[in-house]
């Protein structure tokens, strides 16, 4: 492990997929279970390979 989580649930989804014991789907499911959360963290280029850009904005900044 690389460090810790505020939250151990999802810690744990995250690592059965990363470990293959479920699948992408399965992953999806059980954290869209909770309640919504941005604590899933990607420490490999592996893991980042399994991400897919959809869409982006520019945000303007208003001082």
């Amino acid at each position: 492990m690389t460090g810790p989580m505020a939250n151990d649930t999802i810690f744990n989804y995250v690592q059965n997929f990363a470990d293959g014991r479920i699948s992408r789907e399965a992953f999806w499911a059980l954290a869209k279970f909770k309640r919504p959360t941005h604590q899933i963290s990607f420490h490999t280029v592996n893991a980042l390979s399994t991400l897919a850009f959809v869409k982006g904005y520019e945000v303007g900044h208003e001082e």
